[in-house]
């Protein structure tokens, strides 16, 4: 019993410590500690930084929200989603301007929230694979953002390829610098694409 029990234990701690950071949240506790914010507190008494903090409260924050049963699953009998990807089912649902002054995103489509709550709370699907999945519903890149992207990988394809053209030995020095003089007009064209439609 001992076991299972350090073993749920194990299994819950960043729910467990979401939980008790909301807590503290949402009773001002930090204040009478001393601290004039949540991240000051848990920085200087936890040592966890803000960037943490923020995935946690809102991790949490939305799996109340959206899926309150999951916080009563022990880890053990029923598996407890990833931090990572409740952070990213709390960013899909609540979604926020990539920068200041930006427009606030529209959340998605409900059988969108559908489809990401049963891939994260009953698939258990890792943040990788819901990254694959959803992205291009959540994030819908625009033509330019696609072209831009485009001319992105083809210099780094550029780039690596000159590279590694370099350390084969076999290949004859002209044969070398050919390809060397191509990827460097290569890359000027790119520039000159990347130049008439910034």
């Amino acid at each position: 019993m001992q076991v299972v029990t350090r073993a749920r234990s194990f299994k819950r701690s960043w729910v467990d410590m979401a939980e008790a950071l909301v807590n503290v949240r949402s009773r001002d506790l930090y204040r009478e500690w001393g601290f004039e914010t949540l991240h000051g507190y848990a920085l200087e008494e936890l040592n966890i930084k803000r960037s943490t903090v923020d995935k946690l409260t809102g991790s949490f924050s939305a799996m109340e929200r959206h899926a309150p049963h999951v916080l009563e699953w022990d880890g053990v009998a029923q598996e407890l989603p990833t931090m990572d990807a409740v952070d990213y089912f709390a960013k899909a649902v609540h979604p926020k301007p990539k920068r200041e002054g930006d427009p606030v995103p529209e959340p998605p489509a409900e059988e969108v929230v559908a489809d990401l709550k049963t891939a994260i709370f009953e698939d258990l699907a890792g943040a990788p694979a819901l990254r694959r999945r959803f992205n291009d519903v959540l994030r819908p890149k625009s033509e330019d953002d696609q072209r831009r992207e485009l001319l992105g990988r083809v210099r780094s394809t550029a780039d690596r390829l000159e590279s590694l053209v370099t350390h084969v030995e076999q290949l004859d020095e002209d044969r070398v610098g050919e390809v060397s003089r191509c990827m460097e007009q290569l890359r000027a064209d790119l520039d000159r694409l990347a130049a008439e439609n910034p």
